[in-house]
């Protein structure tokens, strides 16, 4: 599975996540992806086929949904993720999420085309 961390987050989470085997890159660690768009951002995650992790559930959604409609083929994947469940303020956060994008890699549950909802890992 190949990552792109969206923008609210912090790139320690990239950080961690690749020293656990991930391919990820964070939004905060690119110049050219801060402050791009979210319809861009999204284009750019295809071109670099790496599913999109955000909190940002409303605009992704509908991107997402405007993607299956106009497009012949399926998109990298989005996982959407609830800052109720995981505060990214709260002490530890970037632990917790990490380890819950951990859990579920080895599950295989991401494919083509998939919109997921990252549970706790904790």
């Amino acid at each position: 599975m190949r990552l792109l961390v969206d923008e609210m987050y912090s790139a320690a989470i990239a950080v961690t996540l690749r020293a656990n085997n991930v391919d990820v890159v964070a939004v905060q660690e690119s110049a050219e992806l801060r402050g791009l768009p979210d319809p861009q951002l999204f284009v750019h995650a295809q071109l670099e086929r790496r599913c999109i992790v955000t909190e940002n559930i409303a605009d992704f959604a509908a991107i997402e949904a405007a993607w299956r409609s106009e497009q012949p083929h399926p998109h990298h994947g989005l996982i959407l993720v609830s800052s109720r469940s995981f505060p990214r303020h709260r002490r530890g956060a970037i632990g917790q999420l990490s380890r819950a994008i951990l859990a579920f890699e080895p599950a295989g549950l991401l494919a083509p085309g998939r919109v997921v909802w990252l549970e706790s890992a904790t």
